[in-house]
């Protein structure tokens, strides 16, 4: 796969089939676009070009969005779908300005070669979000590029969607996220050192501190599947404030079970299984080391004896 970071450095083509969108959270929704982008793509043997924008949108404009989906991570859940291309389109303060109709004759139809286009059905594009997908299909069937519009993907009535992805996530609903997604919520990062009191308490921590604008999963303790390195290993995580020892940001930290050593300054992978308990503000150290270890004893039941082949599917 290759990828992309302005459209006009994209050799020419014989023709593409492109799918264009911000993809946050790559949910369902967004699989099935994908997805229908490639095998039209195989049908008329062009390379299939994915479009993503970055930063989000949002990020730019309003400041008021918590990303579901890194560009790295989204950039290799493209791959694993089978895109041939990625175009990681820098999203400036011009590039928004520019008008729809210019954007889908001069970047589509004359840089990009597009012979087909996909969208999703509330795809909206250019100068205030002015595009849609009714302009879409009108100049598309102008210039002789074939559109497909992609109907919702929905769940017990509800859309499939980035903003009810973070809405469950926001409500500790873990699961029924990971349902819209596909696969089960992940923040990654480089472990931090932290004040040592887990060790000291006899529960060592891996401590990660997620960047502002990353979307969080309700304060709260959780089972997860940590990644180290290729390997997965059992855990019980706390992301949030800690009450009983007051932070100054949110924090997340992993007690790995049937792991020990010194994972300073190693990257994790912290996939979210299930909510246990909201944060709670202990009295003392006993009553908190109690907790944990009816935390642990919880995960242990939930997950078996290293056995997470139920959590592999959603």
């Amino acid at each position: 796969m290759k990828i992309y970071f302005d459209y006009n450095k994209i050799p020419s083509q014989a023709g593409t089939v492109v799918t264009l969108g911000n993809f946050d959270g790559f949910h369902l929704g967004h699989q099935k676009i994908v997805r229908q982008t490639i095998a039209m793509a195989r049908t008329l043997r062009l390379p299939a070009l994915v479009i993503t924008f970055h930063p989000h949108p949002r990020q730019l404009l309003s400041q008021q969005i918590s990303v579901l989906t890194p560009l790295e991570r989204k950039v290799e859940l493209f791959r694993a779908a089978g895109a041939d291309m990625v175009l990681v389109q820098p999203f400036t303060r011009a590039f928004a300005g520019t008008d729809p109709r210019e954007f889908i004759r001069d970047v589509l139809f004359y840089a990009l070669n597009c012979r087909h286009v996909v969208v999703g059905y509330d795809y909206s594009f250019g100068r205030g979000g002015a595009g849609d997908t009714n302009l879409m299909k009108a100049m598309a069937a102008q210039l002789g590029i074939g559109c497909e519009i992609v109907p919702p993907v929905t769940n017990g009535g509800e859309v499939i969607s980035s903003t009810a992805v973070r809405k469950y996530l926001n409500q500790g609903d873990v699961e029924t996220a990971a349902r819209y997604m596909g696969r089960y919520y992940a923040l990654s990062g480089r472990v931090e050192a932290g004040e040592g009191r887990g060790k000291q308490l006899g529960f060592p921590t891996a401590n990660l501190y997620p960047a502002r604008a990353v979307a969080l999963p309700a304060f709260g303790v959780y089972a997860v599947k940590v990644e180290i390195a290729g390997r997965e290993y059992r855990g019980v995580a706390n992301i949030g404030l800690r009450p009983t020892f007051p932070a100054q940001r949110p924090a997340l930290e992993i007690h790995i079970l049937e792991f020990s050593g010194n994972l300073y300054g190693h990257c994790l992978t912290v996939h979210f299984l299930k909510k246990l308990r909201d944060e709670i503000k202990f009295p003392d150290v006993d009553s908190f080391k109690r907790q944990v270890k009816e935390d642990i004893r919880q995960v242990v039941a939930l997950l078996g004896n290293s056995d997470m082949l139920k959590w592999q599917r959603i």
